[in-house]
């Protein structure tokens, strides 16, 4: 039995994808800062059959993280899959100069990310496998308005991790880049706009469950998403500067 450790798994995506993939029989381990929300979760994998264990920790926090994986690799065995899934964004346009809150998410979605590899790599390359995932977002492709720091942030984890796919060939451990839409979640609950292609947090777990399991190495849903976000990195800068909604 396969063991997967997940990052941000307190809520959304996170949550959601524990539940999947203990229904499909992995040891699942969940690592978030709210302990009584991934005792929950842990209670609901366990109640449907499967195996599960929580730790605690703050992804920014990188000796706390490697002390939670640690904790999780004790109980569940060494990690197999590791999801770096912890990330947040708070939308301010750029005119208001939000420093601190882009210095606050790319320390929470780059770095988070970045320690979340580094905690499983070293085990996974000694034993020559592994697979380390990390939820980054069709934001990556563009910088969308009112958004700078959750764009970049996610258009930085989106190029560490092409890096890592091309540099750890040939060392038996592979990496996925996921890209939701809009997925249902606490996040997306503070937008004040219409979000097209909308899923909930279940469908979403779904489909990177099975893109996972299948080794995709790009998981962009959904399907819709994939044309959109293909034209939105085509356009031309003045026909984007156009057409994006100002702020």
């Amino acid at each position: 039995m396969s063991v997967a450790i997940i990052t941000g798994a307190s809520s959304g995506i996170g949550a959601s994808l524990a539940r999947e993939l203990g229904r499909r029989k992995w040891k699942v381990g969940v690592i978030a800062r709210r302990a009584d929300l991934l005792d929950a979760i842990v209670a609901e994998v366990r109640a449907a059959g499967g195996e599960a264990s929580a730790a605690t920790a703050d992804v920014t926090d990188r000796a706390a993280l490697d002390g939670a994986v640690l904790a999780l690799e004790a109980v569940l065995g060494p990690c197999d899959l590791m999801v770096a899934n912890a990330g947040s964004g708070q939308p301010v346009p750029m005119h208001k100069l939000p420093v601190d809150s882009i210095l606050a998410t790319m320390r929470l979605n780059f770095d988070g990310a970045l320690f979340s590899a580094a905690s499983v790599l070293p085990g996974m390359l000694e034993r020559k496998r592994g697979h380390v995932a990390v939820v980054s977002s069709v934001a990556a492709n563009r910088g969308l308005p009112g958004n700078g720091g959750y764009s970049a942030s996610k258009a930085a984890v989106s190029t560490l991790w092409e890096t890592m796919r091309v540099d750890l060939q040939g060392h038996g451990v592979r990496c996925t880049t996921i890209h939701p839409g809009f997925v249902a979640t606490p996040l997306t609950s503070k937008n004040r706009f219409k979000m097209p292609f909308l899923l909930t947090a279940d469908q979403a777990a779904c489909i990177v469950a099975d893109g996972l399991e299948r080794g995709a190495k790009d998981i962009t849903f959904p399907w819709q998403m994939r044309w959109v976000t293909t034209l939105m990195r085509w356009l031309p800068i003045w026909a984007w500067d156009r057409m994006a909604p100002k702020r």
